[in-house]
């Protein structure tokens, strides 16, 4: 367990903004938590749980508390007949995950290449991309309750999955350290994502699960900022998802706007239809290059905010707002951020103690 003070949250969040924390402490073993945590309790301070930082949006105050960065790392693989049992620590870096399974010939990480953050963070937002969710192929997950300091593990369908949720962001007192995932040795291509099916058509290998990963880290490279340049969190906002009258609505309302594209697109989901964000912002509202002060919406994916070197967290937070109160004020649309604040849940560990618990990508 490393402790640091003083430490600015723009080194610790991929959007590059925010005040200093108290202290960082540099988990590296999950054995480290309950001393982290005395620490903690000791000097009655609230804490968040950071891994990459790439889901975040920290404040330009300094933060009176202390930062448990997770770095706890190591992989394993167990064979359960056809299929392979892959845990991982909560602090690897999910893209070498999916690119170390790819290697061994996995099946099941693929569609999720390129997605910025740590294995931790993996179910807490159920991340999801080109046609795939994390959810579906998780077997367990472990972590340390800090409210009763206990160890727990929980199967798949105690996680409380659904779109870009989880229990665990309801319940942040669950400190997440590890992640089982059934990966099989003999599985099948799932390219029917509309950027997929183009690269297919184009002629790449999508017959293994490396060859999916490099043609989806490519789609990302070309619709999303080199994180070594820019400021970002990439996806800033949910795609909303509608009733089917109010997609109706919608799709009658802006027939003449949508029609060149084939209408607005939408993707069934149970009972309802999700629609994506970026064809609203760029096709319907014309928001794509989209710029307040010092953040911006970016030119290849307008979905994704972008903060200049000089950009403040309000910077980042004036252009969000603006962007809600837009698509609300012409579509009747009310949406979702999918980055969250740096604090966005506290409870109480004994007596009068706030302990505040974060997403760790």
């Amino acid at each position: 367990m490393n402790l640091r003070e003083g430490v600015a949250l723009s080194e610790l969040t991929t959007l590059r903004v925010g005040g200093s924390a108290h202290f960082v402490i540099t988990i590296t073993g999950k054995e480290e938590i309950p001393t982290a945590l005395a620490f903690v309790r000791e000097r009655g301070l609230p804490f968040v749980v950071l891994g990459q930082g790439s889901n975040v949006l920290a404040n330009d105050a300094p933060y009176e508390g202390a930062v448990l960065l997770m770095h706890i790392l190591g992989s394993t693989y167990e064979d359960d007949g056809d299929d392979v049992l892959v845990t991982a620590g909560g602090g690897e870096m999910w893209d070498g995950l999916v690119s170390e399974c790819a290697e061994k010939g996995l099946w099941g990480l693929e569609n999720l290449a390129g997605i910025p953050g740590t294995v931790g963070a993996a179910p807490v937002q159920n991340i999801g991309a080109y046609g795939a969710e994390v959810h579906t192929v998780i077997e367990r997950v472990e972590a340390y309750d800090a409210k009763d300091g206990t160890w727990k593990t929980f199967a798949r369908g105690e996680c409380g999955f659904s779109y870009r949720d989880s229990r665990f962001k309801h319940e942040p007192n669950l400190i997440i350290v590890a992640v089982t995932f059934r990966l099989r040795k003999n599985g099948e291509p799932h390219v029917e994502y509309a950027d997929l099916i183009a690269a297919r058509k184009e002629g790449k290998d999508l017959s293994t699960p490396g060859a999916i990963g490099e043609t989806v880290r490519g789609v990302r490279r070309a619709k999303f900022p080199d994180l070594k340049a820019f400021g970002t969190a990439g996806s800033f906002f949910k795609n909303p998802i509608l009733s089917q009258e109010t997609y109706d609505a919608l799709s009658l309302r802006y027939a003449t706007e949508a029609a060149p594209y084939g209408g607005i697109p939408l993707y069934p989901v149970p009972g309802k239809v999700k629609i994506p964000l970026a064809f609203i912002l760029d096709k319907l509202l014309s928001m794509r290059g989209f710029r307040l002060g010092n953040a911006f919406l970016f030119g290849n994916q307008p979905l994704v905010l972008v903060a200049d070197t000089e950009a403040s967290a309000h910077d980042v937070d004036v252009l969000a707002h603006a962007i809600e109160k837009r698509i609300e004020e012409a579509t009747g649309i009310h949406i979702e951020r999918e980055v969250r604040d740096l604090i966005f849940h506290e409870y109480s560990m004994q007596g009068n103690e706030n302990i505040s618990v974060m997403n760790q990508r």
